[in-house]
């Protein structure tokens, strides 16, 4: 495989399963050190940490809270120390909180829109001073925030707030040549993807089948590499056509 992260750090919130897990291992595998962030499961951590040495990369599992200032500030400092300044922030840990409109309780809603969309905010904030220049930012958004969906109000919310996020971001951070770009998935075969069973989304795929991790991932390493060096502010869809359905 081709290794155009040789030498680069990449950090990745919510790496310890499904979409996080496929980002982190193709980074890795393309020559990056990996910083395998997760919020509360450290075994989980710790095996993706194992199969990214196991391609032939360094890295570390750091717990990262991306609603805690406190916990993302160790986390930062921890992945700078074992593996150098940042060269791939990957901002991909999120919620989900299937309900209808008028069953959304504020808990729920803080802590989908929290994590989802200020959880990135705060990450990315305090991330950019450990960033070298011409790094790269890929936030991780949704169809679902570009065209919405049943019962996901609250996460439909935080994704589309997301790719304004990477659009204003992108502008923010141009100066340091530091390119800020989005991949909203579709329905992908993942434990959350579980959320969307009945309700009638598979069928509006016109590839007729759920999307892989990989294929979400390698969308991000195209993004977070310089083969796409003129490429900011823009949302990647990878939904086997999810948006024409």
């Amino acid at each position: 495989m081709n290794r155009r992260f040789g030498g680069r750090t990449a950090l990745v919130t919510g790496a310890s399963r499904g979409i996080g897990r496929a980002i982190a291992l193709r980074l890795a595998a393309e020559g990056a050190k990996v910083a395998v962030c997760y919020r509360s499961d450290e075994a989980a951590a710790l095996r993706v940490l194992d199969e990214v040495r196991g391609l032939g990369a360094e890295g570390i599992a750091v717990r990262l809270s991306v609603r805690e200032r406190p916990v993302i500030r160790e986390a930062l400092a921890a992945t700078v120390s074992a593996l150098g300044e940042i060269d791939v922030l990957v901002n991909n840990a999120g919620v989900n909180r299937p309900e209808d409109f008028d069953r959304i309780s504020d808990e729920d809603w803080d802590e989908v829109v929290g994590t989802n969309l200020t959880g990135a905010f705060k990450v990315t904030q305090e991330a950019l001073p450990k960033m070298r220049d011409g790094a790269a930012v890929v936030n991780i958004s949704s169809v679902s925030g570009q065209y919405g969906g049943p019962r996901t109000t609250h996460y439909c919310v935080s994704k589309a707030g997301l790719i304004a996020l990477t659009q204003n971001l992108a502008i923010f951070c141009a100066p340091r040549g530091i390119r800020v770009n989005a991949v909203a998935p579709g329905l992908i075969a993942t434990e959350m993807a579980s959320a969307a069973k009945g309700l009638g989304v598979e069928e509006k795929i016109l590839l007729r089948r759920m999307g892989t991790t990989g294929e979400v991932a390698a969308a991000v390493a195209f993004l977070a590499s310089d083969d796409a060096s003129y490429i900011t502010g823009h949302t990647l869809n990878v939904n086997g056509g999810l948006h024409l359905g």
